[in-house]
């Protein structure tokens, strides 16, 4: 939380200056410190043992990289998860999730936005709102017919997930949304920020005004143990959903345990949703 926190803090405070290069936005500093990790592990789910495609998804000038892992052909009907990983996060740190989920007759697509791993850069949010719309009709289209095709994101990834989910004609047919946060504008006054100079910035991202606007079933996975996004601003974006929706509130699990420990209080209700919602 206190270093998404510094990085939106020294958004405002580049907006606010005269400081800020000419072509930067209102969030230049956010982007260009929390938006562009590069590549930080090369690992791959070959190195699992696992049979894969690397993908390269078009996004305007841009090329998105991607690994995408079949569910095994003898089983049925297998549902295929489109995976938007949070901040600091690349492809490479969610092998061992697909690993579990080709376990389990889970096909899944996890991709690196502009900026992040090979992807092309530069990450900035209008380029990764681009991006998650292009993901998303490479993903409908790698899976044109079978199991439901759904939405996974985590933590930042809520953004763009929710972005795609609202500005494309093609939609999936549920979408999981894991620690997400009500919109950066909250985080940043809950640590501090003056509250009308964040008024100032362009509201980007705000998930629970996405969320409303959502005909899909939507399941909602939050710790309450989650020191990073604390458990209120995902139930605000849970509150904001009209229709079906379901959620999954849990104890003793921090942020990132989604993808490293990967226990089964998490996975085990997404995958049930995935398969039946």
């Amino acid at each position: 939380m206190k270093r998404l926190l510094t990085l939106i803090l020294l958004a405002l405070l580049t907006t606010m200056s005269s400081m800020a290069r000419a072509g930067d936005g209102p969030w230049g500093a956010f982007e260009k410190n929390t938006l562009n990790p590069g590549e930080m592990s090369q690992a791959m789910p070959a190195d699992l043992g696992l049979a894969f495609e690397r993908v390269g998804i078009p996004s305007h000038d841009r090329r998105l990289d991607g690994f995408l892992v079949r569910a095994a052909a003898s089983c049925q009907a297998a549902p295929a998860l489109l995976i938007f990983h949070g901040r600091g996060e690349t492809v490479a740190d969610w092998i061992a999730v697909q690993k579990l989920l080709h376990d389990k007759c889970v096909s899944s697509l996890v991709f690196d936005y502009s900026g992040h791993g090979r992807s092309n850069p530069p990450g900035t949010i209008d380029n990764i709102n681009d991006d998650s719309v292009a993901a998303l009709g490479a993903f409908l289209q790698m899976f044109p017919t079978g199991g439901r095709r759904c939405l996974l994101s985590h933590s930042l990834g809520g953004g763009p997930l929710l972005y795609a989910a609202t500005h494309s004609d093609a939609k999936p047919d549920c979408i999981i949304v894991a620690s997400p946060f009500s919109s950066l504008r909250d985080i940043a006054i809950r640590g501090g920020a003056p509250e009308q100079a964040m008024l100032k910035l362009p509201d980007v991202w705000n998930n629970v005004d996405a969320t409303s606007h959502l005909s899909i079933p939507l399941l909602w996975v939050h710790s309450r143990s989650d020191k990073t996004i604390p458990v209120d601003l995902g139930q605000r974006v849970y509150d904001a959903k009209p229709g079906m929706k379901a959620s999954n509130v849990i104890d003793g699990f921090d942020h990132n345990a989604i993808y490293k420990e990967m226990p089964d209080a998490i996975w085990s209700p997404i995958i049930a949703f995935a398969k039946t919602m």
